[in-house]
């Protein structure tokens, strides 16, 4: 055997052990709903819609004011709606009407894998659809306030969808290379940069349809048109960067706003400060969704 062929069968086998670690991570360990909508201390409606390319999904719908503006949240990698529910007591003490759902693979929701943020975006197009049905929901534009994977979604989404007409996100990623790029040494130190990053995108390629790096949310924050952005980030967050949310924020458009945390890590920033981040959270929604005045 030449060392061309040694070679070869070497990258070759990582490539594929490579492929079959990704895909497993693809593949979370699901995290049950611990409460009913009973048994919150909200009167939240349990309700099922589907995502805009079928699959069976499910909510919480927790009226306020029907007069009011319509928020929804999005939860982040690996757990489920019930990880809000902190965020969704405070926004409905302010008197905002909540849209809570488990993205697929999670949760409640159909569905075995994530695709860490591309996929998830027919998620939340079929929840705003599935309120865009409701005759008790004014056609009115509606917040979306999510974390880490939920804030990339919600940005992508946004910047293809005007009836989200304020975006809150706390520690999106820039895209999705950079994403595993920043994992990667977190789960496995050992390993090289290269060529494991390369044999990941191209498996992420291959299972998905589409490059990681262009899984943007640093992109859709170009095309959010005006629409207002508040962008949140934890100082110390070895997973999203302070440097990464400057650049998203270098790319949105006006009006937008910035708030890093000091000594937070990643989506710690709440948890330092739980009345300062829901006041800051509550005060944005209601600017930015305040009725235009009439002339």
């Amino acid at each position: 055997m030449t060392i061309l062929e040694v070679l070869f069968l070497a990258l070759f086998w990582a490539w594929v052990l490579t492929a079959l670690f990704f895909l497993r991570q693809t593949w979370l360990p699901r995290q049950p709903l611990q409460l009913d909508s009973s048994a919150l201390d909200l009167p939240a409606e349990t309700v099922h819609f589907r995502a805009t390319d079928g699959l069976s999904l499910e909510g919480w719908k927790i009226v306020a004011d029907p007069s009011r503006p319509w928020i929804l949240l999005c939860h982040g990698l690996g757990t489920n709606r019930e990880d809000l529910l902190d965020i969704a007591e405070g926004l409905h003490q302010a008197g905002f009407n909540l849209f809570l759902f488990d993205f697929r693979g999670h949760g409640q929701a159909a569905g075995r894998t994530t695709s860490f943020g591309w996929v998830e975006q027919r998620d939340l197009e079929g929840a705003l659809a599935f309120l865009g049905q409701q005759p008790d929901v004014p056609a009115k534009g509606y917040g979306i306030y999510g974390i880490s994977m939920g804030a990339s979604v919600a940005l992508m989404t946004a910047a293809r969808d005007e009836r989200l007409a304020a975006i809150a996100v706390d520690s999106p990623y820039i895209d999705l290379r950079d994403s595993i790029a920043r994992h990667l040494p977190l789960m496995f130190p050992i390993l090289p940069r290269q060529p494991f990053l390369t044999f990941m995108e191209a498996t992420y390629r291959l299972r998905f349809g589409i490059w990681p790096q262009r899984v943007s949310p640093r992109d859709a924050a170009g095309r959010l048109n005006e629409r207002p952005l508040l962008l949140i980030q934890g100082e110390n967050d070895p997973r999203m960067s302070v440097d990464g949310a400057q650049e998203i924020f270098e790319r949105a458009t006006q009006p937008k706003e910035l708030w890093i945390i000091p000594g937070a890590g990643h989506l710690e920033s709440y948890s330092l400060h739980p009345k300062t981040y829901l006041n800051r959270l509550t005060a944005f929604f209601d600017k930015s969704l305040r009725p235009a005045p009439t002339r």
